[in-house]
């Protein structure tokens, strides 16, 4: 039987060449975890959804680095349940959130009456894979300008998609940048060839 004795090291014993490698390895094997995103898909994203008209919005996304990547919701939206004013109010922060809202406010002060239904439609999941179906309440509102009631509801809707898929975009960068890669190798305690292999 033959032994071989090797040097283990800290991350931070580490030369640049070999934490590059160690960084490396780490991205890799938590390439499927999704840590960084639960708290965007499961608690934020779908409040602040719901405050403004949208009834269980089920939420895809895809990303980060090819095409048809992106993110969608698919659901139903009533104009009785936005409560735009409060979101203007708590995302006043957010200038894109804030912009939003208002332009809500804006759409149904003119179309109190207005509901839709929003289909995901194909494999993607990005604001272009959704089909909208907008109807009007008759008594609440001029028919002659529905289209660009419709037109605008249906921006406004993939704003929010996109909102959405840069959040998470963001949320992923934060996650794997040196930084936090690095921090997460100390608290994990890791040790490494000098290479930067993990033994």
């Amino acid at each position: 039987m033959r032994q071989k004795t090797i040097d283990l090291y800290q991350f931070d014993e580490l030369n640049d060449k070999a934490k590059e490698k160690a960084r490396s390895w780490y991205r890799e094997t938590s390439a499927d975890d999704t840590f960084w995103s639960e708290h965007i898909l499961e608690d934020e994203a779908p409040a602040l959804l719901k405050r403004l008209g949208y009834c269980d919005p089920k939420i895809q996304y895809r990303g980060f680095w090819s095409q048809g990547d992106g993110a969608c919701f698919s659901g139903t939206w009533y104009s009785s349940n936005c409560k735009y004013a409060e979101v203007i109010k708590d995302y006043a922060h957010d200038k894109e959130v804030a912009r939003i809202a208002d332009a809500f406010g804006t759409l149904l002060f003119a179309h109190p009456g207005m509901s839709a239904s929003l289909t995901h439609r194909g494999h993607y999941p990005h604001e272009m894979s959704i089909s909208f179906d907008v109807e009007f309440d008759a008594e609440d509102h001029d028919s002659s300008d529905d289209a660009q009631a419709e037109e605008e509801f249906i921006e406004l809707s993939r704003d929010l998609m996109r909102w959405i898929y840069k959040t998470l975009e963001e949320a992923y960068e934060g996650a794997n940048a040196d930084e936090q890669v690095d921090e997460n190798i100390r608290c994990n305690e890791y040790e490494f060839t000098i290479d930067g292999d993990r033994a």
